[in-house]
């Protein structure tokens, strides 16, 4: 009987180490250190264990241990036990995932502040270079390029954002950028069709409706974007720091044929 349950528990554990290698190789990708992973994997197959349980079942230092489990319970994926000697274990698996989905929205945003940060950076050097003979246009084709240069020009705008967005979809693929931009105190100046925008922006913008055909957006009256066609394939935009573009773009705001309150 003891050998049948030894030999059911070793045939489990060998069943259960692709599974703990990927968890080990996901928490690595994710930020984890590797012995913190390790360890983690180690508590997985427990119901709790000390660390000195721990150094035996995975191989790591005692030197290393306590660094690896502080990891674990600074980030929240083991609770500790107060003792002697403490005792750790495994949170449940939907808290793990709420703890990991947090890092990882904290990494996006610290990765996404850099992105401004270098963004704000260049502005003024690339300001420094530009002669009044230089104010000319640039063609962006394909609707990801597209979407993607104006969630940078949103992203970056300090004071001022306009847009003109006739396409729902197109403007679904920028309403969080907008949102999160509304968080910064920027003033947000929008035109869409009838359609219901998302709470949070619908109150910290200005809103009106669309009565033209149109995709058109302005940051901080310096830099204006307009789109024409929405078609993957064959959308292409024309972005331009020329103040006459630019002044063009905010007109379309103000005029009684393409936006009314």
């Amino acid at each position: 009987m003891a050998e049948g349950k030894a030999r059911a528990n070793a045939l489990l554990h060998e069943a259960l180490e692709p599974s703990l290698d990927r968890i080990a190789g996901t928490l690595r990708e994710l930020g984890v250190g590797g012995p913190a992973a390790d360890a983690f994997c180690a508590l997985v197959r427990t119901a709790d264990a000390t660390a000195s349980e721990l150094v035996r079942k995975t191989g790591i230092p005692d030197s290393k241990i306590y660094y690896a489990l502080d990891e674990l319970a600074e980030k929240g994926l083991v609770e500790v036990q107060a003792g002697k000697p403490k005792t750790f274990r495994v949170v449940p698996p939907k808290e793990v995932e709420m703890r990991l989905s947090r890092m990882v929205q904290a990494e996006y945003d610290r990765r996404r502040a850099a992105t401004v940060r270098v963004t704000s950076l260049l502005e003024p050097l690339r300001a420094a270079t530009k002669a009044p003979s230089m104010d000319v246009a640039f063609i962006v084709k394909g609707l990801p390029n597209i979407v993607a240069r104006a969630r940078a020009l949103i992203g970056s705008a300090r004071k001022d954002v306009v847009f003109l967005a006739s396409d729902e979809a197109v403007f679904r693929k920028l309403e969080e950028d907008l949102v999160r931009t509304s968080r910064r105190r920027v003033r947000i100046r929008l035109a869409v069709p009838e359609i219901a925008v998302a709470k949070e922006l619908e109150k910290a913008a200005e809103v009106r409706s669309i009565i033209c055909d149109c995709m058109l957006l302005v940051a901080d009256g310096q830099q204006v974007l307009t789109m024409s066609r929405t078609r993957d394939g064959d959308a292409y935009a024309i972005t331009s720091t020329d103040p006459t573009l630019v002044q063009l773009g905010l007109d379309f705001w103000e005029s009684p044929r393409c936006c009314v309150l």
